[in-house]
């Protein structure tokens, strides 16, 4: 199985789900920070990313009606396929992971993120590191913010990391878009074995309110 190197881009139509309001006349709608898979440390790892299961849960924006917000809840299964205990600083981009801004020179950051391993929680700090190492050449700055945890991983043993936070939608009303980025994902040893995401919207799915293509300009699935 190839490595999973792609970005995953879900445009929504929010007819059903939002009220009518006029369009805002703006030039272009800011982006923010995606939902992004886990990066490990720098040092070279033994450790696998076995399982890869994200769930985004849609509804309207509390604090603003005419946007939406994905709760996100993200599930892996690490293994540590070397013959020794590794200890590893694991991280989280709380920014745009290829260290450009919003459009508008703006870095928003997710402001809270919940991570438990093997079930139990686990506190994370903010820290800023270099901006992940990606095949995007151009970027506005070289360091970004990052939730970093510290996890142990046996060998051959699996590790159940859960990470928790939310996505806020962007793009003209009445549409959102979302993104989760799985690209990170290939800084672990081998392989991803697999990658699943779930989306829960607040009705039923039609051909009329979900668009997984590139016809309203935000681009498509791809590997």
């Amino acid at each position: 199985m190839k490595k999973i190197r792609f970005l995953f881009s879900l445009l929504i139509l929010f007819v059903l789900l939002l009220p009518s309001h006029a369009v805002r006349a703006d030039v272009a709608p800011p982006e923010a920070p995606p939902g992004t898979t886990l990066l490990p440390g720098e040092a070279i790892t033994e450790v696998r990313m076995v399982a890869e299961t994200v769930a985004l849960t849609i509804s309207e924006d509390p604090a603003d009606a005419e946007n939406a917000i994905a709760k996100t809840e993200a599930v892996f299964t690490m293994r540590n396929l070397g013959a020794a205990e590794e200890k590893m600083a694991v991280r989280f981009p709380l920014s745009f992971f290829n260290g450009n801004s919003d459009g508008f020179n703006n870095f928003p950051e997710i402001k809270q993120i919940a991570v438990k391993i093997n079930g139990q929680s686990v506190s994370t700090r903010r820290e800023i590191q270099p901006s992940f190492n990606s095949e995007f050449s151009y970027r506005e700055r070289d360091e970004l913010p990052w939730a970093v945890f510290d996890v142990t991983f046996p060998p051959n043993k699996d590790v159940t990391i859960e990470v928790a936070y939310n996505v806020y939608g962007y793009g003209y009303y009445p549409y959102e878009a979302f993104k989760y980025i799985l690209e990170t994902g290939a800084g672990w040893n081998g392989t991803i074995g697999s990658a699943e995401i779930v989306v829960r919207l607040p009705y039923e799915v039609s051909e009329q309110n979900l668009d997984l293509t590139s016809q309203a300009g935000y681009g498509e699935t791809k590997k």
